[in-house]
């Protein structure tokens, strides 16, 4: 059996941590599986020796799946889930475990590394595949080795390293419906020979987008991006090498493109009317929840764009120092340019919009000068590797430093048109909180169709800086020839501190303009429909001088791991097919740190996660290395859970709050399975996922100070059962090489509440999703590659993932997932 560095783009890696060679030009008799090397344990290892449950994908099996960013990896990877939520931002779970709220002020529970590098926040975490050399995606906590916000696991991303010997480059043009147009280019130039050698690498994605918006006829579902990249390699003596890399990404894109489902028409949101509008929110919805079935949405347009530019630059040095290597990385991130705004509601009420422009836009009219939002990271790690005791020994201990700040983060909970909404006086007569309002007969206002007007504005403007310190070693020792034990420990501090102006809307000083009488909350005296649709929304919402607060908080945290594997004897198992075989027993524990959100008007801590974690695996190799197989069975302790809830505030029905809280404890169990099977020219890759999640304990404490148990709620966006399956042959013709290839992919059921009472309606839970893929490869010769595709073959409408609150908007909006789509990719490489 060879040896290969995973991802030397040399070989095509095929799905699910295997590795097949598949020579290009002329189809073998058999075929036999390749060993791959990863970094699962931050050192150089095969996989198949490797006690972790690792899925590794490298460059040539991303282009032969297709896969042009992060997002479509799910497809191949068992109990990963990336789906988007009310946002554009996409949720990152593994094995279960993630985090669904895209925001500064909560950590991501999946982390991601781009050639080593912490990637700190959830929304900058899909980086478009500019030039990747490969990507290893580990399941299970890794808070000893890569430290906190990994409970679920992480993704480790790598782009092609330079070479020093020889000019070459690759260019990529890929044209497809909808209006897809990208373009991937790199070059490799050598600077000084056999020691110094630069990669430039650039990205263009472009598509129109896949679902018409009947508000405007614009398209949403669209992408507008670009991406550059630099990585600078350089020997400076035999044991000393210097490793610079620089990295920057655009995107300006339209929102999410949601749709909504009405679950409950008696919601607090779903009975109110806007200014102008004949209909209340549910009767809009209704109107349009046939848009899905006709791939199209129902979106304001100027009210829902993502715009974000990001930066990164690192340094690396390596150094052999004769018994220790040294790693050191350095780096600094920098995102601006930010503009998230999503229309949330799924239609074109004016209803809901969530955004930091929103807030900007609604301050900077009242005479405010907000600063723009812009974030920071430096960070800096240190680690060193050496073999010791004759090599029994193989040790990897550091020092890891992190600073963040992130300036002006804006939130707005401005809902309506321009925060103004009509409530009928029917909703708060039927409302529980038996709502009364001074100087206000509701029974007389029902009586004659009256409308009481509503101003539902406030903005949040925040400072939160974090810092994080660790110390970390982790040894594996070779009890015998066959026996290893692994153990290893993490000792993390980290300190948070965010500061917070609150601007609250004016009520006296709107209602002086509108001629309205501010009764409670918010609520100004009934008016008839003709003067509530005169009302001036368009103008500025008048604010009140902020309000400041500020919180701090210290966190720290001990992560240990221990580990025993071992790989048997090849002859004792040649007698059972086998050519290789590891298994291992893992206990392990995940931390995410705690952190100070906003609940309501007042600031909210919340305390850190922590994820235990016990795990039986195997590895192995069958059938003269044309089978591989890799599985584990996992039980994982889940406590302190951060989730975003909302409720209603003491302001009544209409005072909607959304927050971020502790939900109590849970217990994570499953298993998954990877497979490859190679003959002749044949190649089967298979992989399924499990997971069973349940509360042991969801206790949510309302603004009143009342308690509400959510233990039988499903743990949401987490699907039970996924599985995939790829078949590809490699048929060899006089005309050049052709490679068709089939990809299946499912996806069971998912629940998307998000308030308390979500669970009880069906339209909570999105069905599950079953995709086929399709494409075909020509290889007419050693430098160039033409690929058809069609994705979604049989058209099918499933939906990726979504939000149902069933108290407050009474909806669920749910994102499509992409119709059918088809293209043309021409690859060409030179040297």
């Amino acid at each position: 059996m060879n040896r290969v560095l995973l991802g030397s783009g040399l070989l095509p890696l095929c799905f699910s941590s295997l590795v097949t060679v598949l020579p290009i030009f002329s189809a073998p008799a058999f075929a036999q599986l390749e060993e791959v090397v990863v970094t699962a344990r931050r050192r150089e290892e095969s996989l198949q020796d490797t006690p972790i449950s690792v899925s590794a994908i490298g460059a040539s099996a991303l282009e032969d799946a297709g896969i042009t960013s992060l997002a479509d990896v799910k497809n191949i990877v068992p109990n990963l889930q990336i789906a988007p939520t009310a946002t554009k931002s996409q949720a990152i779970f593994v094995r279960g475990i993630g985090q669904r709220a895209s925001t500064p002020e909560l950590d991501p529970g999946v982390g991601q590394y781009l050639n080593g590098i912490f990637i700190a926040r959830q929304d900058s975490q899909l980086l478009d595949a500019v030039d990747v050399e490969n990507i290893q995606v580990l399941r299970g906590p890794q808070g000893t080795l890569f430290g906190k916000n990994n409970t679920g696991g992480a993704m480790l991303v790598s782009t092609v390293a330079p070479n020093f010997s020889s000019v070459s480059g690759s260019a990529t043009v890929t044209a497809g419906s909808h209006g897809r147009q990208d373009i991937k280019a790199s070059v490799n130039l050598p600077l000084i020979e056999n020691q110094m050698g630069l990669r430039l690498s650039g990205t263009v994605r472009r598509l129109d987008g896949y679902f018409k918006n009947i508000a405007d006829g614009t398209r949403f579902g669209d992408e507008d991006r670009q991406a550059v990249s630099a990585r600078l390699l350089w020997d400076l003596t035999e044991n000393l090498q210097l490793d610079v890399f620089s990295f920057w990404s655009s995107q300006d894109e339209k929102g999410q493109a949601n749709n909504c489902e009405v679950i409950n028409v008696q919601a607090a949101a779903a009975t109110f009317f806007v200014p102008q509008q004949p209909d209340n929110y549910a009767q809009r919805c209704q109107q349009q929840e046939g848009l899905a079935e006709q791939r199209k949405v129902a979106i304001n347009t100027e009210a829902s764009f993502y715009r974000q530019q990001s930066q990164l630059h690192a340094i690396k040095l390596n150094w052999h120092m004769g018994l220790l290597d040294l790693e050191s990385i350095t780096a600094y991130s920098r995102q601006y340019g930010l503009g998230k705004q999503e229309d949330v509601d799924g239609s074109d009420f004016s209803l809901v919009h969530n955004g930091e422009r929103l807030a900007l836009k609604a301050l900077t009219a009242s005479g405010v000068d907000p600063d723009q939002e812009t974030r920071y990271q430096l960070s800096q790690e240190l680690k060193f590797n050496g073999r010791f005791f004759e090599d029994k020994l193989d040790l990897t201990f550091g020092a890891f430093y992190s600073a963040e700040r992130i300036d002006g983060f804006p939130y707005p909970q401005v809902i309506g048109a321009n925060g103004v909404l009509g409530i009928p006086p029917e909703f708060l007569l039927s409302s529980t909180a038996g709502v009364a309002l001074p100087g206000v007969d509701l029974l007389s206002a029902a009586a004659n169709n009256l409308v009481l007007p509503l101003l539902s504005a406030s903005v949040n403007l925040s400072y939160i800086e974090n810092e994080t310190r660790a110390l970390f070693v982790q040894g594996s020792y070779d009890l015998t020839s066959h026996l290893q034990l692994t153990l290893g420990v993490r000792y993390t501090e980290d300190d948070k501190q965010r500061e917070i102006a609150l601007y609250n809307a004016d009520f006296n000083a709107f209602g002086l303009r509108e001629g309205l009488i501010h009764a409670q909350g918010g609520i100004y005296n009934p008016v008839p429909r003709a003067y509530f649709d005169n009302i001036d929304f368009a103008q500025p919402i008048p604010f009140l001088a902020p309000v400041s607060t500020s919180s701090e908080l210290s966190f720290d945290q001990v992560s240990p791991a221990l580990t025993v594997s071992y790989i048997w004897d090849e002859a004792d198992i040649a007698a059972i097919g086998l050519n290789s075989l590891m298994t291992y027993v893992t206990v392990s524990e995940g931390y995410k740190s705690g952190g100070i959100g906003l609940r309501g008007r007042r600031l909210n801590e919340f305390e850190p996660e922590v994820v235990e974690n016990s795990e039986i695996g195997f590895k192995l190799d069958a059938l003269d290395s044309s089978l591989r197989l890799n599985g584990a069975i996992y039980h994982m302790s889940y406590d302190q859970i951060q989730v975003q809830q909302a409720e209603t505030g003491p302001g009544g029905p209409t005072d909607v709050i959304l927050f971020l809280d502790n939900a109590g404890s849970a217990v994570v169990q499953g298993a998954e399975l990877e497979a490859t099977w190679l003959y002749e020219g044949l190649q089967v890759n298979a992989n399924a996922g499990y997971t069973d999640a349940y509360y042991r304990d969801y206790t949510v404490f309302l603004a009143d100070g009342s308690s509400f148990d959510r233990s039988a709620e499903p743990f949401a966006v987490v699907p039970k059962n996924t599985r995939s399956l790829a078949v590809q042959y490699h048929w060899q013709t006089r005309f050049g090489a052709f490679i068709p290839r089939l990809h299946y992919s499912y996806r069971s059921e998912i629940f998307v509440g998000l308030d308390a009472k979500a669970n009880l309606y069906d339209g909570a839970t999105l069905g599950g999703q079953e995709l086929y893929n399709a494409r075909l490869t020509w290889l007419p010769d050693e430098k160039l590659r033409v690929a058809m595709y069609v994705n979604n073959l049989k058209d099918s409408l499933f939906f990726g993932g979504g939000v149902a609150l069933g108290d407050n908007l009474g909806t669920t909006t749910k994102a499509q997932l992409p119709p059918r789509h088809y293209g043309l990719e021409i690859s060409y490489q030179w040297d």
